[in-house]
């Protein structure tokens, strides 16, 4: 806890030399509030981050704790929700772990294409393309908005991944 409380002490002045000495360590998360979310945080291709994005680690040994969702972001340092708790990351930490965004359906599993998707209402359909920042669905003759889908979107629609996605053939083979 006084950890913590140094961390935010030390926050507003020097946000660069906290984040390998509390923020790597995997500080909790205390009290930052989703009021203070802007969009000035960057992944680490420089993508940026905002409420309610997923996330993935690409490098080190947190790639397995699978996505992580962002909760807040403030004076410098952004908090990520992952599997094991809240913890609070600097600009060094997000490179150093290659956090980087991605997509994901309403409860938390990333979006590849090929993927059969439904949405709250029962809709069905086809992720054709992901991006960083939104992800192409189509549902054809089975209603629902074809087109492209902001995290928010899937999230508002409720839409979450019935399969995983198919192996493409080709004349070469499947992959």
């Amino acid at each position: 806890s006084s950890d913590i409380t140094k961390h935010r002490q030390l926050q507003s002045s020097e946000p660069s030399a906290i984040a390998p000495r509390f923020a790597a360590m995997g500080a909790q998360c205390a009290g930052i509030s989703n009021n203070a979310l802007t969009s000035s945080m960057r992944d680490a291709a420089g993508i940026g981050l905002d409420d309610k994005c997923w996330v993935e680690c690409t490098q080190s040994t947190m790639a397995s704790w699978g996505l992580g969702r962002v909760k807040a972001v403030k004076d410098g340092m952004a908090t990520f929700e992952f599997g094991l708790g809240n913890y609070i990351y600097g600009v060094n930490d997000i490179y150093y772990y290659g956090i980087r965004r991605t997509m994901a359906d309403v409860t938390g599993v990333k979006l590849v294409e090929g993927q059969f998707v439904v949405t709250e209402e029962g809709r069905q359909g086809i992720v054709k393309g992901v991006g960083e920042l939104d992800a192409r669905i189509v549902f054809g003759g089975w209603g629902g908005k074809d087109g492209r889908y902001t995290q928010r979107d899937i999230d508002a629609a409720g839409i979450r991944v019935l399969t995983a996605a198919r192996r493409q053939c080709q004349n070469t083979g499947c992959s």
